[in-house]
This record gives structure tokens, C-alpha cells and sequence, in this order.
């Protein structure tokens, strides 16, 4: 049997013509949870200003040789859905050439795009698309797709799917454009060269069937969660294989339950980390430190073998409640255990998974009360950094050295004493690096848009409080636009002499130029962008309206009696806008700086109230 494995970007797959032969399964991804996901994944690995992009692994195809062509024997979800989204890409791609040229890189994607779609064979004169469905149920809609013909047959199940997918993605795909005509090039450029593929290949179909049985039973990644149960199994007494048994299907219900089930390797790298090894350590080196001498002496399992299941078994159920947490998920009860690790969720993308080192850290039976204040103080961290652009494998060596000073706490006391010796200390080194970067940051830089509208909730929520308001609940706050004071489109640009071109592009994208808004206010202000007018004064007009009060108090209009708690903030914060310049944005931007360190604190306290001589004194300790 022989089978060749190579892994290929999405652009190098142009070396293929992909077949799914009819007694393969039909489209089934569904736009709201599979094309959901595949998005997100994508987005998460995605950095708008990486020099370098971390690569995205997308899975596994297998493939057979047939006359020119290749059958898909697994993978046709992905392929298929590859397809939808290079369509999407160059549609959109084209709607901008119509409009005006596109910039060298753009049309240089736009050919990309089409000639991965499919070519023209002139010997057979006939068309030859990257991917061709065979089933019945396809109907020949995605060819009509690749091609951009008119589809008149009937809709099927399949069709329907791949309809409100391709309509879900390219939703997705446009919410880049929206923001920035650049940042969609450097989307598409990482999807193209950075988002990768494993493709099988296996000379006959038997072979590529035997390959699909055997990847889908044993489960790519699973060999070292089987080998620590073998491991437990044969270290214990023969009457307590049940117990191990009972706890061992415990541990992967609550991995299921969470939808890690298929990431195993994911729960027991945290759990190592977090509670024995110092230092990261690779999946693939879990087994050979667990068996090596160090792991034998940390993990006791050769005389205790029952204990570490059992520990194992009590951190699958916090694991599970922290992931269902961080990914918002409102239908399990993780988000009411711990609202705070919900907003770590927001702070640093719903697929983020550093945190839990630090978390899952703290001793297995502390109260809630104790994960949920170390989450607040990780939340604050992670604005910090964000803000800051530190990269993700920079902090989580941080939080494995962490992890070993946070072990076995279980007081919100023993947490504050870890945050004033070790994270507020690092921190306050980079407090003027954060006031510089904060009094530049864009908009965008806190995507995806939900982390967005975080970030602005927060501060939304910060000044709410100061002023002895309600603030809105997280769940007002994402159902909100966001808002461009100066708008993205202009009408006589001329007439001013505050913005020219260049100037106009760099104030609209900062953050101190965004808001929230309702929808039914932010359609009645869209024609607001004529700046002959008095364009800001109409849409001050409109903002008053707005239950977000960072929004009325761009209107200068918005007090509450005579000497309250707002009027005495604005003061206090010189919120007054008149008209809408830059200075005014700059304006805004600083007091949105006030703001964000009045609530990301630590320990309560705002980062520049820590005393830095102090500070470089401990860390030197």
C-alpha cells in the first residue's frame, strides 16, 4: 500500500482537481454552527499586524488518482467549503474593480482566485472547475457558483446549505471590507499561503477507505490520553479497575460536554502544566515526561495510581466549566459559575485557552469566589496586553512560570499576594509603553467586532458607574453597531480644512472616533457625512437618543440636574464637543484611556497607582 502525505496552502492546492464521487456524503455544514466555527478558527489565528502569521491547520483530506483527477475519499466539508469561500472573495473582489481599480495587490488575488476556481480546457472546450460534486443531491449548483451562472434547478437539503453558508461567509468576509479595503488584502493573502491543508494520497480506493477507518476509530491525537489510562490501568489493583474506568469516562463526558472531546491532548497539556511541570511542554513530549523520571516522582501514579485519576477527573470538571466559560456559552452552566472567565472570553477571543494554565492552577476545591477574582485579574492582564500587542507564546511562558507560584492557593487573599508579587510588577514596566500605544490604537485593533463592542461596553459600564448609573448588560451591549463619529464615507471633503485625505483615513479608524449605537439610530444618521453641513450637530441630535452613554455624551446637551454625578464627570473629564476635529478625537481617546485604567485594575487598584520603584524592586527579587 502506498500513501503519500503533503502539506499544502489553500493556493498550492491548484495543483489538484478535486472529484466527490456520488456515493459520497452530501453538504451538510450548517451555516450557523459549522461555517460559524471554520470562521471563527480562521479569525483566531489571523493577526492584522503580524509580520509573520501563525499558520492555521485546517485537517486532513484523502485523495485517488482517477484518470486525471482525484476522488475525495474524506474531506469533502472542507473542500467544498474552500470553494464557497474563494467564490466569496473574488465576488467581492470584482464589485470593488467595478467601483474603482483595484490596487496591484487586489487584482493580483482577484486573478489568484479565478484561476484556482477553475479553468478552460480547449482541447474538450469545456470548463474544468477545482472541485466537481457527483452526488445527486448537488444538482450541479456549485458549478454555477464557480462559474457565475444562474442557478434555475430545484433546491435541495444540500444546496440549501451550501447557499446560506456561502451567504454566512461572505457576510463574514465583507465586515473586513467594511473596516478596511487593506485588512481584507491581508485576510485574503493568509487564507490563500497561511491556512493549510494535510493531503492524503493513497494509490487505490481500498487503501484510502482502510486510512479513513483507521483515522476516524482511533482519532488523530487521542495515543497519549490512551496511554495514560493503559498507564493508570496497569499500575493499579485489578478491583479498582472500575473506579478508573468509571473516572476515566467522567473525564471524557466532561470534554464532550464542552466540545473538546476530539482535543483531548488540549485538557491533560493544561493539567500537567498547571499542577506539575515547570515550563511549557509540547503534546507531542506528554508521554515522555510523564514516564520519565521527573513525571514518575511529580505524579506519584506507579504508588497512587487512584489519585491521579481522581485528581484528573476533579480538573476535567473545572476545565469543562471554565471552556464553556470562555466560549459564552449560555446553554451551560459554566457562564454562571464563572461570569468572569465569560469576560476573558471577550478580552481575548472566545477561542482563547492560555488562561486556564493560571486557573486551573489554584488548588481543585477553592470556592468559585477565589477562580472568579484570579479570572478579573487575568482580564485586566489581558487588555493590558492586548493593547500592548504582546504575542500569545510571550505571555503563556509567563503564565507556565505563573502557574507554579499560583499552585494549591485557594484564598482571594493568597491571589492578591500573587498579582502584587508577580503580574502587577510585570505590567507596570510597560505602563508608558501602554499610554503611548493606547493613544494610538485603532478600532480594529480589538477585533473580532464582539471583542470590540467589549471593550467599548467596558468603558461604557466604567463611566456608568462614576456617574451613578445603570450600565447595560453585556448582552444590550453586543446586540449594538459600531458607530464612526467622523464617517468612513464623506461627501466635500474639499469644504473642510480640518481633515485632507490621508488625515481623514488615520482619525476615523481610532478608537476615539467609535461608538455604540442602536441600529434604528445609526440608519437614521447614515446621510449625516456631508461636510458642507452641519453634520455633527445632526448626529449629536440623534446620539442623545442612544441608551449608551458614551454615545449621549457626545451631545453636549446630556445632563442630569444640577450638580450630579454625571455633570460633575463631565467636568471632571472635560467631556464637551462642540464640533468634531481632530483634537476632539485625541480628546476623546485620552478620556477613554482614563477610563480603561479605571477598570482594568488589579487588586482594585489602577496600574500607574502601583509605585514603580517598587515595583522594579520586586521584579529584580
Amino acid at each position: 500500500m502506498k500513501i503519500d502525505a503533503d502539506v499544502f496552502s489553500i493556493k498550492d492546492l491548484d495543483k489538484y482537481y478535486f472529484v466527490v464521487p456520488d456515493y459520497q456524503r452530501e453538504y451538510v455544514w450548517e451555516a450557523d454552527k459549522h461555517i460559524y466555527q471554520f470562521l471563527v478558527d480562521i479569525d483566531e489565528e489571523f493577526d492584522v499586524h503580524a509580520i509573520e502569521q501563525q499558520s492555521y491547520f485546517l485537517g486532513s483530506i484523502i485523495i485517488v488518482k482517477k484518470d486525471n483527477k482525484y476522488d475525495v475519499i474524506d474531506g469533502q466539508q472542507r473542500l467544498t467549503t474552500i470553494v464557497l469561500c474563494l467564490c466569496a472573495m473574488r465576488n467581492i473582489l470584482e464589485s470593488l474593480n467595478n467601483k474603482e481599480p483595484l490596487s496591484r495587490m487586489s487584482s493580483n488575488m482577484l486573478d489568484i482566485t479565478k484561476n484556482w476556481l477553475y479553468t478552460f480546457d480547449m482541447r474538450a472546450e469545456t470548463t474544468m472547475p477545482r472541485l466537481e460534486l457527483q452526488y445527486d443531491d448537488s444538482n450541479g449548483y456549485l458549478d454555477t457558483m464557480i462559474q457565475k451562472l444562474k442557478y434555475e434547478n430545484e433546491v435541495t437539503s444540500s444546496i440549501d446549505k451550501m447557499k446560506k453558508a456561502y451567504d454566512r461567509i461572505l457576510e463574514h468576509f465583507e465586515s473586513y471590507v467594511q473596516q478596511d479595503i487593506k485588512i481584507f488584502e491581508k485576510y485574503v493573502k493568509y487564507f490563500l499561503t497561511s491556512v493549510n491543508i494535510v493531503v492524503i494520497e493513497s494509490d487505490n480506493l481500498g487503501s484510502a477507505l482502510k486510512i479513513f477507518e483507521t483515522i476516524n476509530q482511533r482519532g488523530a491525537g487521542l495515543n497519549a490520553m490512551d496511554l495514560v489510562k493503559n498507564l493508570l490501568f496497569s499500575k493499579a489493583k485489578d478491583y479498582d479497575f472500575e473506579i478508573i474506568k468509571a473516572k476515566w469516562k467522567q473525564i471524557t463526558t466532561d470534554l464532550q460536554s464542552c466540545d473538546e472531546g476530539d482535543k483531548p491532548l488540549r485538557f491533560l497539556r493544561y493539567f500537567m502544566i498547571a499542577r506539575y511541570h515547570n515550563g511549557i511542554i509540547r503534546e507531542d513530549g506528554l508521554y515522555s515526561w510523564i514516564i520519565s523520571k521527573e513525571g514518575k516522582q511529580k505524579l506519584q501514579y506507579e504508588d497512587r495510581p487512584l489519585y491521579l485519576v481522581n485528581e484528573m477527573a476533579i480538573a476535567s470538571k473545572r476545565y469543562s466549566y471554565l471552556v464553556q466559560a470562555t466560549n459564552n456559552d449560555i446553554h451551560e452552566a459554566g457562564i454562571n459559575k464563572y461570569p468572569n472567565v465569560v469576560n476573558i472570553g471577550y478580552i481575548n477571543k472566545q477561542r482563547s485557552r492560555q488562561h486556564l494554565i493560571l486557573l486551573m492552577a489554584l488548588d481543585l476545591n477553592c470556592d468559585d469566589e477565589v477562580i472568579n477574582y484570579l479570572a478579573q485579574q487575568i482580564e485586566s492582564f489581558l487588555f493590558f496586553a492586548n493593547t500592548l500587542r504582546m504575542q500569545t507564546k510571550n505571555y503563556e511562558k509567563r503564565f507556565t512560570d505563573w502557574a507554579i507560584k499560583l499552585r494549591g492557593k485557594d484564598t482571594v487573599v493568597e491571589v492578591a499576594g500573587f498579582v502584587d508579587e508577580a503580574m502587577t510588577p510585570f505590567l507596570r514596566v510597560y505602563l508608558s509603553d501602554f499610554k503611548n500605544n493606547f493613544l494610538q490604537v485603532k478600532h480594529y485593533d480589538y477585533n473580532p467586532q464582539y471583542r470590540e463592542r467589549y471593550v467599548l461596553g467596558c468603558l461604557n459600564t466604567e463611566i456608568s458607574k462614576q456617574a451613578g448609573l445603570t450600565p447595560l448588560s453585556q448582552e444590550n451591549i453586543q446586540k449594538l453597531q459600531i458607530e464612526h463619529i467622523l464617517p468612513q464615507t464623506l461627501t466635500n471633503l474639499d469644504v473642510s480644512n480640518e481633515f485632507n485625505e490621508e488625515e481623514r483615513d488615520k482619525y476615523t479608524a481610532m478608537l476615539g472616533n467609535t461608538t455604540l449605537l442602536e441600529s434604528q439610530i445609526n440608519q437614521a444618521i447614515n446621510s449625516h457625512n456631508d461636510l458642507s453641513t452641519d453634520w455633527f450637530g445632526m448626529k449629536q441630535a440623534e446620539y442623545i437618543h442612544s441608551s449608551f452613554v458614551l454615545t449621549k455624551l457626545l451631545n453636549d446637551q446630556y445632563t442630569i440636574g444640577k450638580n450630579t454625578g454625571l455633570n460633575r464627570l463631565k467636568n471632571k473629564l472635560n467631556f464637551q464637543f462642540d464640533r468634531w476635529t481632530k483634537a476632539s478625537i485625541e480628546q476623546r481617546q485620552k478620556i477613554l484611556m482614563e477610563l480603561a485604567l479605571d477598570h482594568w485594575q488589579l487588586n482594585g487598584k489602577r496600574l500607574d497607582e502601583y509605585d514603580k520603584a517598587s515595583t522594579v524592586e520586586n521584579m529584580e527579587g
